[in-house]
């Protein structure tokens, strides 16, 4: 028959026995430290300025949701007044001023639409001017944004507030 021995050692001691005591657990070097610290600063440089252009285009989307009803308004208002000199806010469908997160005023007059950007479009104006087309009577709107030192900005919002403007015919 067999018999069966049992060893008394415990599992730290077995353990202790398995690894050998030489090898010991170290930590970063310095180089290494600074190549991963490199490395993050060139990704968030790369990054950060994409996320802003990012949360400046999805403001400038809103903003532009923002004002369509002033923009429809304008329009109706033409049509129904025949003319729109008298197109304010207020008069006929237009509906007075209103903020929102990114707009901080809309103001309404003779149906030109001017818009004053707030937070992340703080500084930035656009002013939505409407054209009666003499051929067929329709409104064509041309587009103005302005905001001195951010060229960028202003390109992008060039590219959101693109109506039927025929200046870009």
């Amino acid at each position: 028959m067999h018999s069966l021995t049992f060893s008394h050692t415990t599992f730290s001691q077995r353990f202790s026995q398995q690894q050998p005591q030489s090898r010991r657990q170290r930590g970063f070097s310095l180089i290494e430290l600074m190549v991963v610290i490199g490395i993050i600063g060139i990704l968030s440089g790369i990054g950060i300025p994409a996320y802003q252009s990012y949360t400046q285009k999805a403001a400038l989307t809103d903003m532009l949701q923002t004002m369509i009803p002033y923009k429809t308004a304008s329009e109706l208002c033409s049509i129904d007044l025949g003319e729109l000199a008298t197109c304010n806010n207020g008069v006929s469908s237009i509906p007075a001023s209103k903020a929102s997160r990114y707009v901080s005023a809309i103001e309404v007059k003779a149906g030109i639409i001017t818009l004053s950007g707030q937070q992340a479009l703080n500084g930035l104006s656009v002013v939505m001017t409407p054209v009666v087309n003499k051929l067929d009577g329709s409104i064509d709107w041309t587009r103005q944004c302005t905001l001195a030192g951010n060229e960028g900005l202003v390109n992008a919002c060039k590219q959101i507030f693109h109506f039927s403007d025929p200046s870009t015919r």
